[in-house]
């Protein structure tokens, strides 16, 4: 069912490009936690000011670009306009000039790509472990192997990723990446994105009964297809989340259980962030043997967070990656809170029959 998310990743993006969503930066109102901006306080601080330095000359050498091409730009991309004219009425057109733009546009903005590495190679890893015990890699990548089997993974023949966060949370680890899937085509001369945004696996200390699978409502022919391979649909008493999933398992008082009102609630939520803050275009989530996987699809970059425009020492431009590892963090309770709630009631059970 990978073509299908492809087909449904590709709505999203043009839905977004229509209504101006594709153009918005990532909502970032939300504030620090006072115990992250301590943190974040006494850690970084010593840090910012060779920053903020560097912050102004880069930014200070993008201005001096942007004016160079204004003044004399024109000795460049003015030839190569002639040149196009000329070609085009020969009959033969080119895009020179397409080309020299693109070099110059790239030329203007080097410098602020020079700073968003800067920051996220001096900063990220900091900030991290601001939120808790977390190790970060920049081109870090989940365990895929350990999730091969499970049916949201799709078949891929290259992948990339970066931004590797890995935890533990009471004894439950979880693993975290920014991850991008492509598939060959058939004809072998380009690849099909099947996957773009973040994937998260959760170790659990127990086994799920089955395996359970929650895809994103793809539509009434959506559902019908994803049913084919499906074990077994199962209807849940939540509108929100049957307004916006599917949900199959091979066992369905299992899954109804799994599948708690809390744990439902926190789902929906970290979809709407992923939407609200990376612009996402939907969730997936699989629960099988002892392990978790969540696809999340978007199109923006959760930790992109240097804005050149910006000072270094505007802590409130890092509340986004507190939110996220909140959400996971949340998750991951709930279903160990689930979990034991399911063992006491189990206890009890047995305890009343003998």
């Amino acid at each position: 069912m990978s073509l299908l998310n492809t087909f449904y990743q590709a709505k999203e993006a043009v839905k977004q490009l229509s209504n101006g969503t594709a153009y918005r930066k990532p909502e970032t109102n939300a504030k620090l936690s006072d115990v992250a901006r301590a943190k974040i306080e006494n850690d970084l601080l010593p840090l910012l000011e060779p920053i903020e330095q560097f912050r102004l000359e880069k930014l200070e050498s993008k201005k001096q670009r942007k004016k160079w091409f204004f003044l004399i730009g024109w000795l460049f991309y003015g030839p190569s306009i002639a040149f196009d004219i000329s070609m085009l009425m020969d009959g033969e057109p080119t895009f020179i000039t397409l080309f020299v733009l693109g070099a110059l546009g790239a030329w203007i903005f080097y410098p602020e790509f020079q700073y968003r590495r800067h920051y996220k190679q001096k900063l990220i890893p900091i900030l991290v472990r601001a939120f808790g015990e977390y190790k970060y890699q920049n081109d870090g990548c989940i365990n895929l192997d350990a999730v091969k089997a499970f049916d949201i993974l799709p078949s891929y023949s290259s992948k990339s990723s970066e931004d590797y966060i890995q935890g533990e949370v009471d004894g439950v680890k979880f693993e975290f990446c920014e991850l991008k899937l492509e598939r060959r085509r058939s004809n072998n001369k380009s690849n099909i994105n099947v996957h773009r945004g973040g994937a998260l696996i959760v170790t659990m200390p127990f086994q799920f009964t089955g395996h359970t699978v929650v895809k994103t409502d793809h539509g009434k022919l959506g559902n019908f297809l994803s049913s084919l391979s499906a074990s077994s649909r199962i209807a849940l008493e939540n509108p929100e989340f049957e307004d916006r999933y599917e949900v199959f398992g091979s066992d369905q008082q299992y899954a109804r259980y799994l599948l708690s009102p809390a744990l439902m609630e926190r789902i929906i939520a970290l979809d709407d962030l992923f939407r609200a803050r990376a612009k996402g275009s939907g969730l997936t989530c699989e629960f099988r043997d002892d392990k978790a996987l969540f696809m999340l699809s978007y199109f923006g970059d959760l930790l992109n967070v240097g804005d050149i425009e910006v000072s270094a020492y505007d802590l409130d431009k890092m509340p986004l990656l507190e939110q996220e590892l909140a959400m996971i963090i949340g998750i991951i309770e709930q279903l160990k809170f689930d979990s034991l709630a399911a063992r006491n009631v189990a206890s009890a059970s047995f305890a009343d029959r003998g």
